[in-house]
C-alpha cells in the first residue's frame, strides 16, 4: 500500500523562509576587497573581474611629471610586466622621482577621451625606498620617454626601384629605439573576390577567409635580416634587395613591412618568465608598380 504524504500551506512557507535565511548569511566573495588587501598579488587581471573598489600596486616609478607618472610592478606572482599611467587629480607630481620604490592606491574611472577606457586614479602613494635597487630595463624608459612621431623615414628614389629599396631612418628621440637587428617581409594587395565563402569557426565566429595583402611568394628561403649603415649623424642606411628572396615584382600595389627584433629577457615581475621589450618598431612604406616596372611610393606609416 502506497503511503501519501500531504505537507499543508504553513509547512512549504516555514521550508521557503530557512532557505531564504540560509542564503543570506552565507559569505559572499568580494574580489575587489581581497585585491584591496594584497598587495603583492598581480594587479594585471583587473579588467577581467572588476573595476570598481580601491587597488594596490608595489613597483617603481619610471617617469614623473605634472599629474601623471608611470610605474613599473615588481609585485612577484605576475607572469609579464605591464607599465601603466596613474593620475593624480588636482596636484603635481613633485614628491615623486624615477626610480623610487612605491605602494600606490588607486581607483578606476571611467574616461571618454578616445575609446571608453578606465583610469588608474591615484588615492595615495607611499615611498619605500628612494632609490630601489631594481634596474629599470632601456625598453621600459623607452616606452616612458621616446615616441614614434620623433621618427622620420626618408626614401632615395633615385636608388629605389622594382628590384630593391633604400631608404634613411632618422630618429630625434633622446633615448632612441633599438634597430640593431630588422627584419622585412613584402606584401601584395589582392583584390577581394566578388563572392566570398563564410567559414564558421568553432565559437560559431565567422569570416571569409580572405587576406587582403597577402606576402609575395619567396624564391629563396633565406634571412630577411636587413643590411644597414650608420652615418655621420646618427641616422640608419638601409639597402634591401627584393631580387635575392621575392620573385620579380610586376604590377600592383605593395607593401614593404620593416620591424626591430629583440630577443627574450628576464622578467622584472618574474625571474622564471621570458618577456618580450617594448622598444619595437615597425615602419610600413607602400608603392605601386606600373606596367612598365616604374615605381610610384606613397603613405609612410610608422608604428
Amino acid at each position: 500500500m502506497e503511503k501519501h504524504i500531504k505537507i499543508n500551506g504553513k509547512v512549504i512557507i516555514c521550508i521557503v523562509a530557512i532557505c531564504i535565511i540560509i542564503i543570506l548569511a552565507t559569505p559572499k566573495h568580494n574580489i575587489s576587497e581581497d585585491k584591496k588587501q594584497n598587495v603583492e598579488g598581480s594587479m594585471q587581471d583587473i579588467e577581467m573581474i572588476s573595476y570598481e573598489g580601491t587597488f594596490q600596486s608595489k613597483g617603481v616609478v619610471v617617469r614623473a611629471e605634472s599629474n601623471i607618472f608611470t610605474l613599473m610592478p615588481t609585485v612577484t606572482n605576475e607572469e609579464y610586466r605591464n607599465e601603466e599611467n596613474f593620475y593624480i587629480e588636482n596636484s603635481q607630481v613633485q614628491n615623486l622621482k624615477q626610480g623610487q620604490e612605491v605602494i600606490v592606491t588607486f581607483h578606476y574611472r571611467k574616461s571618454y577621451k578616445e575609446n571608453f577606457i578606465y583610469e588608474p586614479i591615484v588615492d595615495k602613494v607611499e615611498i619605500l625606498t628612494e632609490k630601489s635597487n631594481i634596474q629599470i630595463p632601456r625598453d621600459v624608459l623607452i616606452k616612458a620617454y621616446s615616441i614614434k612621431e620623433n621618427i622620420t623615414v626618408t626614401i632615395d628614389k633615385e636608388k629605389s626601384n622594382n628590384e630593391q629599396i633604400v631608404f634613411t631612418i632618422a630618429d630625434k628621440n633622446e633615448l632612441k629605439y633599438d634597430y640593431s637587428t630588422m627584419k622585412y617581409n613584402l606584401y601584395k594587395y589582392n583584390a577581394p573576390p566578388e563572392k566570398q565563402e563564410v567559414i564558421y569557426t568553432e565559437n560559431g565566429a565567422s569570416t571569409t577567409g580572405y587576406n587582403p595583402w597577402p606576402e609575395v611568394s619567396k624564391i629563396a628561403e633565406v634571412s630577411t635580416e636587413a643590411n644597414y649603415t650608420l652615418d655621420s649623424n646618427g641616422k640608419i642606411n638601409v639597402t634591401i634587395d627584393y631580387s635575392q628572396i621575392y620573385e620579380e615584382l610586376k604590377e600592383g600595389k605593395y607593401r614593404f613591412n620593416l620591424s626591430t627584433v629583440n630577443s627574450l629577457r628576464q622578467s622584472i615581475a618574474n625571474p622564471k618568465v621570458q618577456e618580450y621589450p617594448y622598444d619595437g618598431v615597425m615602419i610600413d612604406i607602400n608603392f605601386n608598380i606600373d606596367a612598365n616596372g616604374k615605381v610610384e611610393f606613397g603613405e609612410i606609416e610608422i608604428r
